[in-house]
């Protein structure tokens, strides 16, 4: 598959980061800065070329002629879309995927800017929408570190780092469906974060961050007893009035309208736009002032906080004030960090849930590179592994896996499959969601329409599972 990715910034090094590990992939950079490309190149296996990502020259020079999708993740959104009109009006690219940084394009009034006869944009993608969309997760399952939705939608996996107050500590995965009343299996578990493999005699301890499964109903306050957290987010503070801040104080609003809610801003004319805006329609207070500053946390009680959540658009803003909210003793501290790289630090400095906008909208990105077996995928960047479901596409002449039990399977190296869920196409199946841990179901065969829940190690072990789970060509003859 030849791809062009438009921009070597943060986002466009993400997005090329978790495609360049396809051997499939024929990948190309365009930027119109030399020492960025140059990076890439050192860094990774692609093509570069210099040039404005608009110029109808230069996409042609980048092999726009013979590719099969255009990543516009540039800064500008304006080169963005005029880059995929470009690759459908002259060279009819089958996919065309745009960044999207101006929320007004994204508006309900404009829903038609991207319909068949508007802009040529297949995917339009909002870092801002996905950062706000997380965290609004975030809240809602509160003591996750990660959230993912699987079985279209109908069952949710919290990632949860076990506190010592849990009432899991010292668990079997065995027994933890009984512990639990049966609303919820623990398919995977991470010790220092390392897989744990075989998990089925292993005692949950302090620290591990385990992957539960459950249907959606009912996983909300499973999550807050999993982790050890009882006490919701009453008291929360958002350091940082800009778009992210100001639509994230909205929909935690919406979640909960009891919620105490504060913003602090820098800019005394943004604080006062916000107090405007926001305050005659929630509980809100908009404090005009330094969130990097401990003394002025202190003076306006962030301390007394449950959730501090830092979303300037300064990424030492937000590190230096969550460094301070958590000196301060609040409960749970997000941190919006635009660098990827910083995510392990700073989780080892005392940052437990860092949020890196390129990774969540590269996640996004790469799941349209997939092969329709996969349905969800997930990398976390803490731990550099891959969460995803496969579907099981086929029959046994079809299908490399139905009819095969996982445990007899030579899976690629560094892959884990957690569980199946059987009976999540409504269309094909009126039995009820069936989550099948592979540590309690050690026997199951793999069957037509389950889907398969893996973790992954490594970008190259998730395309080779991925392979093993497509259907092969039927012969005729």
């Amino acid at each position: 598959m030849n791809v062009l990715i438009l921009g070597a910034g943060q986002v466009g090094r993400t997005v090329l980061q978790s495609l360049v590990a396809d051997i499939n992939m024929n990948l190309t950079v365009v930027d119109t800065d030399q020492r960025a490309l140059a990076e890439v190149r050192a860094m990774h296996s692609c093509s570069t070329v210099t040039g404005h990502a608009s110029d109808p020259d230069v996409l042609r020079e980048a092999g726009i002629e013979d590719c099969d999708a255009i990543v516009a993740v540039t800064a500008s959104d304006e080169v963005n879309l005029v880059a995929c009109q470009i690759a459908l009006t002259l060279h009819d690219t089958p996919m065309r995927i745009a960044r999207i940084r101006n929320l007004a394009y994204l508006g309900e009034d404009h829903s038609d800017l991207f319909s068949v006869d508007g802009i040529p944009v297949d995917e339009p993608i909002s870092p801002e929408l996905t950062v706000v969309n997380h965290l609004k997760n975030l809240v809602e399952y509160h003591g996750a570190v990660y959230i993912a939705e699987f079985a279209d939608g109908e069952a949710v996996m919290t990632c949860t780092r076990m506190l010592p107050d849990s009432n899991l500590i010292g668990l079997r995965a065995s027994e933890f469906a009984s512990a639990s009343a049966h609303r919820a299996h623990l398919v995977g578990l991470l010790h220092d974060n390392k897989v744990v493999n075989p998990l089925s005699d292993v005692r949950i301890a302090p620290g591990d961050l385990a992957f539960i499964l459950g249907p959606k109903q009912g996983m909300q306050e499973l999550s807050r007893d999993q982790s050890g957290i009882i006490k919701p987010y009453r008291q929360v503070v958002i350091g940082g009035g800009g778009h992210i801040g100001m639509r994230l104080a909205k929909d935690v609003h919406e979640l909960s309208p009891r919620r105490n809610i504060k913003i602090i801003e820098a800019d005394s004319d943004r604080a006062e736009q916000l107090a405007g805006e926001l305050t005659s329609s929630m509980d809100l207070t908009v404090l005009s002032g330094d969130a990097s500053s401990e003394d002025f946390l202190r003076a306006n009680d962030v301390n007394d906080s449950d959730l501090y959540c830092a979303v300037t658009n300064d990424d030492l803003v937000n590190v230096v004030s969550s460094l301070t909210a958590k000196r301060l003793n609040v409960r749970t501290v997000f941190t919006l960090v635009q660098h990827v790289h910083y995510l392990e630090s700073l989780v080892q400095a005392g940052i437990e849930i860092p949020i890196s906008p390129q990774q969540t909208t590269a996640n996004i990105i790469q799941r349209f590179f997939r092969e329709e077996t996969l349905s969800v995928f997930r990398h976390l960047a803490l731990f550099n592994l891959d969460l995803f479901e496969l579907q099981v596409i086929g029959n046994a002449e079809t299908s490399r896996v139905v009819g095969k039990q996982p445990t007899h399977m030579r899976l690629p190296k560094g892959t884990h499959l957690l569980c199946l869920v059987r009976g999540a196409d409504a269309e094909k199946s009126t039995a009820p969601l069936e989550i099948l841990p592979l540590h309690d179901n050690p026997d199951i065969g793999i069957e037509e329409g389950d889907r398969a829940i893996f973790l992954s190690e490594s970008g190259a072990a998730t395309t080779k599972v991925e392979q093993l789970f497509r259907a092969k060509a039927f012969k005729l003859f």
